[in-house]
């Protein structure tokens, strides 16, 4: 199995390492060429991201575009080379360097449930896992939830207040959900 993973160099580097030894091959996006299809995991792991302005609110706004935003634009570019029936894990740990810069950390896991949500609907009628992960887990933790598509319950959340199959395409799971929409006449 091929495993792709980005983000912070030093975090990629022993990750990989993790990977390797559970069987995988892992690679990054320099080693790759255009052929689709030919990604079976895919970790988009967190960085740190410098912050710059003279106001805190455009720090955080550079924090937001050139790291969590950047997050979109990076899956962007790997949605064509996953296989059918990938995983995606979207790794928390975006971090501002600069302690100034607030911080929400559940606004930053909402982000990255959008991105999940937008990579299945890119990804229909395919059926790819995404899940989101927290940032403080162990590499050999984020190998288990590669290898297995786990959900972890620290940041899933039930969807409409019932838990969904998350393996479902997102055609289906969005009929799955407005059928339970009730129209009242």
């Amino acid at each position: 199995m091929r495993t792709l993973i980005t983000g912070s160099p030093d975090r990629v580097e022993a990750l990989a390492k993790a990977f390797e030894s559970a069987g995988d091959d892992p690679v990054t996006l320099d080693q790759l060429g255009p052929e689709t299809g030919s990604i079976d995991r895919y970790v988009q792991l967190g960085t740190t991201v410098p912050a710059r302005g003279e106001t805190v609110v455009r720090r955080v706004q550079s924090f937001l575009s050139d790291g969590l935003l950047e997050r979109f634009v990076l899956a962007e570019r790997v949605l064509p080379l996953l296989s059918d029936g990938a995983t995606v894990l979207l790794v928390a740990g975006n971090l501002s360097s600069e302690s100034a810069v607030p911080d929400d950390r559940a606004a930053r896991l909402l982000m990255l449930r959008l991105l999940a949500h937008a990579i299945r609907a890119d990804l229909t009628p395919r059926r790819v896992r995404v899940r989101v992960i927290t940032g403080d887990r162990p590499d050999d933790q984020l190998v288990q939830f590669a290898l297995s598509g786990g959900k972890d319950p620290l940041v899933e959340v039930p969807a409409t207040g019932s838990e969904l199959d998350s393996t479902l395409s997102y055609s289906d799971w969005r009929i799955e959900v407005l059928g339970m929409a009730q129209v009242e006449v």
